[in-house]
C-alpha cells in the first residue's frame, strides 16, 4: 500500500479535488483514467504537491461534466 504524502497541503488538496470531481460528476474510474493519461499514475497519492495542485486547477477550470 502506498503511504500518504507528507506535504502540508495534501489533505486540503484531496478534499478540494474530491469536491471538484463531484461537481463535475466524475466517477473514481474517470479520475483514475485522467491521472493515468496525464500523469502516468493511478492514484492522487502518487502525485507530487505541484501535480496535485495542477490537477485541482484543471478541475476548477473545467466548466461542465464529462460526457
Amino acid at each position: 500500500m502506498t503511504e500518504k504524502p507528507t506535504y502540508p497541503n495534501f489533505d486540503k488538496l484531496i478534499v478540494q479535488t474530491d469536491a471538484e470531481m463531484q461537481r463535475l460528476g466524475w466517477t473514481k474510474a474517470q479520475g483514475r483514467k485522467f491521472l493515468e493519461e496525464t500523469y502516468g499514475v493511478r492514484s492522487r497519492l502518487l502525485l507530487t504537491e505541484d501535480e496535485l495542485d495542477n490537477f485541482l486547477l484543471y478541475l476548477q477550470l473545467t466548466d461542465s461534466p464529462s460526457p
